[in-house]
């Protein structure tokens, strides 16, 4: 039996937005560990675009995608963990992957039912796409281990600065402060 190596999902996310600038996220925000706005919780197949040429940066995590997103221009700060995330696809290309593991059960059984992906030749990754997120990995890791360190200089002292280590792969994403709302009367 032959097996193929399939791209990851955070790898599957960074090709289609650095390849072809867009991706769409098919998100089951039922779970718990999906951070949306709570009008979109009940959604099991909630869609999120992310463009390359958003002002907001855009983070790519080994556990989930994050970043602030707007919906009916208010602005909301999203974490998806990828064990919610049941498709990632460029909607202009149809390139991308489905993963019917992650899928919710009814939206599998509407998917299969359907076959209406499956009769336009489904989702797929273009030719040569795995050896292009090989190829991005690598020059990701590569970029890492080259950044130059970094110094704190307060004022004068006559004391060498101290050197700050580059954070490693096992280091936690950084955390940033939820944006919060209040009202003004």
């Amino acid at each position: 039996m032959v097996t193929t190596e399939q791209p990851t999902k955070p790898d599957v996310i960074r090709y289609l937005l650095e390849e072809e600038g867009r991706v769409m996220l098919c998100v089951d925000a039922t779970q718990e560990q999906a951070e949306v706005p709570r009008r979109f919780a009940n959604d099991n197949s909630l869609r999120l675009v992310l463009n390359r040429q958003m002002p907001q940066p855009i983070h790519v995590g080994e556990d989930a995608v994050e970043s602030e997103l707007r919906f009916g221009g208010i602005p909301h700060y999203c974490i998806i963990p990828y064990g919610t995330l049941w498709g990632a696809f460029n909607p202009d290309t149809g390139h991308g992957m489905l993963w019917p593991d992650s899928m919710p059960n009814d939206v599998r059984q509407n998917y299969w039912l359907s076959q209406s992906l499956q009769q336009e030749g489904g989702f797929e990754m273009p030719e040569g796409a795995l050896e292009q997120v090989k190829k991005l990995r690598m020059d990701e890791e590569q970029a890492q281990n080259n950044r130059p360190q970094l110094q704190i200089v307060e004022g004068h002292s006559s004391e060498p600065p101290a050197v700050v280590e580059p954070p490693t792969d096992e280091d936690p994403p950084p955390q940033r402060p939820k944006p919060s709302l209040r009202l003004v009367k």
